[in-house]
């Protein structure tokens, strides 16, 4: 937590770095503990906080790459969406003292963390008084960061910023939920099939 906290006021842009902040600051009690999900990728105590910390660290990897390509690109607009993406987690799952999810809360299953989570920013950029630009940016990150309407998304991606939370977000999910699968299977074997990832068996292979 603290190391996001810290990142977070590192930011250029006042507005984004306030922001963030705040809402860290405002959940860090829940961020402490809570899973990322109910049963699928980072279910565990602490995954909201690894998640979020590993696709911070692959998000670094890629604007060091693609800011030489594309300059126009704003890192701190994607490293902010980055952490907010699932802050409402912490409002969408009722969590056990052990750290684990048990259920959904009622506006978890009513409304989603993507509209919690812009509700979130919604209210704390007016206590801020965070320009609208910045406001609506981040919240069509968190909104559109499940890519897809079968997802969860009502809207897709349509910044280049936006495109990278979401599939930074996709690809960490994904890689956890098949080092986990595969962390019980022998080299040379595979899988049963697994509903998350689009009905797949995995094949463990013994290079590393």
């Amino acid at each position: 937590f603290d190391s996001l906290f810290e990142f977070a006021g590192s930011f250029a842009d006042a507005d984004i770095a306030k922001l963030t902040q705040y809402l860290l600051t405002e959940n860090r009690e829940r961020m402490l503990y809570y899973p990322a999900a109910l049963k699928l990728h980072h279910a565990m105590r602490g995954g909201l906080l690894y998640h979020t910390l590993t696709m911070l660290e692959s998000a670094k990897a890629i604007i060091g790459v693609y800011k030489r390509l594309y300059p126009s690109l704003s890192s701190e607009l994607v490293y902010a969406g980055i952490i907010l993406h699932d802050i409402a987690k912490t409002r969408e799952l009722v969590v056990g003292e052990l750290g684990l999810a048990s259920a959904y809360s009622t506006e978890g299953q009513l409304l989603g963390h993507l509209d919690l989570g812009m509700a979130m920013i919604e209210r704390a950029a007016a206590e801020l008084m965070i320009n609208d630009e910045t406001k609506m940016l981040l919240q069509h990150i968190v909104m559109s960061h499940h890519g897809v309407p079968e997802f969860g998304s009502p809207k897709p991606p349509m910044f280049p910023e936006a495109e990278i939370v979401s599939e930074v977000d996709l690809l960490d999910a994904r890689l956890f939920e098949m080092y986990d699968a595969l962390s019980g299977i022998v080299t040379g074997g595979f899988t049963e099939r697994l509903w998350a990832l689009d009905n797949r068996q995995l094949y463990k292979h013994g290079h590393e």
